[in-house]
């Protein structure tokens, strides 16, 4: 111990004798490489040899708008001499009093500024004060103007707050035109293909945004979140623990409740959210995820008094009358629970789960229609089976893969699992979001099933070699899926890749 406290003292006393110039200079490049902690921690020491200095306070306050935090940036800003402030000091006056939750006077620093800069900060501020429409026209007069990375990508976000993912999709690819390395656009690209269900590209865009930015909190959680979604627990859990120095609250919370939940540990996804629950009151996936927790813990009572609230709020959510359903059945309350998934009864396309839960909540409570719903249960209708082809089908040729996975899921979980034509798109799906064992377990399966079919052997042949794990087999199985397609033009691509290594 002796021996160490040695070794490491000069190290200490070399830190100690950086000068703040040096600590400066380190603070600028730390900025400019977007790492605003390492900046935070060596302006902090400048600041303090060198407290009015204008060129420190001016970054000190840009490096605290980075980290969200208004206090500290207006601090710095407030010691800026009227002589030496920069031309967007209104801008940056104005963002700090936003990230301090105030709006109207956020509003009244922009003045009469009509740059598209002060119309992202105005358009926030409206927002704020949710005032939807008024931030709406603010978005529309930034967006018509030079065009501004930050503002296009809130207004992405914005957009998708209103469920129009096609003018998000197109505003952020404006936001990526504009400034493809910004956090902002990188951020919006992200979102805006989780929503589209393109879970592989928004993990790209996540994973971009937090090489560049270091320690950013919303690239890290988004990672998190889409890993999850993937079910790649392992890689997520890697990722939740690079965020164990962030403050984040309840997103994180929530996260590392979701990767307790993918692990069976309901106690700690009850402790978590428990601890968060101030934060999470209006995420209500969170409620769901802790109420699935409780009917875990065997405390079904809690989790209806839970569920219940959103369910009223929300009576159209097949998921919420589903876990209220599975709450009360385990506390018993069986007549409760068909009464619950009751609506699920006469609708055609209704899913075979829903079916089953309520057959069996139907059958505990000695229901008259007991014997009647069972039997449905066992049989989805056509008319459902349907439906969910043609979701399948129209999220494959949108390139939503994380919808026409949730579909064919649904298809082998309420069939025999052996349609050859749900397996391979399955595997297709799988492989390009990423999950390429899962992939091939798919494609091996719809290889059993259809060991002649061009596309079945083109799916099965590609991941091989996409994935290095049998590269020889996945050609040989290629060269026979073109020869039994020779006009299939991916086939061939694929081929032709195959072939030149």
């Amino acid at each position: 111990m002796k021996k160490l406290a040695f070794l490491t003292l000069p190290l200490l006393l070399a830190a100690c004798t950086d000068s703040p110039q040096e600590r400066a200079d380190r603070a600028r490049k730390a900025f400019a490489a977007h790492d605003y902690r390492a900046a935070q921690v060596d302006l902090a020491a400048a600041l303090e040899a060198n407290p009015q200095d204008p060129a420190l306070l001016e970054l000190h306050a840009r490096n605290a708008l980075a980290m969200g935090d208004g206090i500290a940036a207006g601090a710095s800003l407030a010691k800026l001499p009227e002589g030496r402030r920069p031309a967007d000091f209104a801008q940056l006056s104005a963002e700090a009093l936003l990230l301090r939750g105030l709006p109207e006077d956020a509003i009244s620093a922009l003045g009469t500024d009509t740059s598209a800069a002060a119309h992202r900060i105005r358009a926030l501020a409206l927002l704020a004060k949710d005032d939807r429409e008024g931030a709406a026209k603010a978005f529309a007069a930034g967006a018509a103007g030079r065009a501004d990375a930050r503002l296009l990508a809130d207004y992405a976000r914005f957009s998708l707050m209103r469920g129009d993912i096609t003018q998000a999709r197109i505003l952020a690819y404006r936001a990526k035109a504009a400034d493809a390395a910004m956090i902002d656009a990188l951020l919006a690209d992200a979102e805006v293909a989780t929503a589209e269900g393109r879970l592989a590209e928004a993990l790209l865009a996540y994973d971009a945004a937090a090489k560049s930015y270091p320690g950013n909190l919303a690239a890290l959680a988004g990672k998190a979140a889409v890993l999850g979604d993937l079910g790649r627990t392992k890689e997520m859990d890697k990722v939740l623990e690079s965020l164990a120095e962030v403050k984040g609250g309840g997103q994180v919370a929530y996260l590392q409740a979701r990767a307790a939940a993918a692990r069976g540990d309901w106690a700690t996804v009850r402790s978590v959210l428990q601890a968060n629950e101030a934060q999470l009151t209006d995420k209500d996936e969170a409620t769901v995820l802790y109420a699935q927790a409780l009917v875990a813990l065997k405390q079904p009572e809690q989790a209806r008094a839970k569920l219940q609230p959103l369910l009223t709020r929300n009576p159209g959510s097949a998921t919420l009358r589903r876990e209220l359903a599975r709450a009360q059945l385990a506390a018993g309350d069986a007549r409760g629970a068909v009464e619950t998934m009751r609506p699920f009864a006469e609708v055609q396309t209704a899913d075979a789960e829903d079916l089953r839960l309520l057959a069996k909540a139907a059958e505990a409570s000695g229901d008259p229609e007991a014997a009647r719903l069972a039997e449905k249960a066992k049989f989805p209708s056509a008319q459902a089976l349907a439906a969910t082809l043609a979701q399948a089908d129209t999220a494959m040729k949108q390139s939503n893969w994380g919808n026409a996975i949730a579909a064919y899921e649904r298809l082998l979980a309420v069939t025999d699992g052996k349609n050859p034509l749900v397996l391979n798109n399955m595997a297709y799906a799988q492989g390009m979001v990423g999950n390429k064992a899962k992939a091939l377990e798919f494609a091996e399966n719809a290889y059993k099933a259809a060991p002649t079919n061009a596309s079945v052997l083109d799916t099965l042949g590609w991941l091989l070699v996409e994935s290095g794990k049998d590269r020889s087999r996945g050609l040989t199985l290629l060269r026979e899926a073109a020869a039994k397609a020779p006009g299939n033009a991916t086939i061939a691509g694929h081929l032709r890749s195959a072939e030149k290594g």
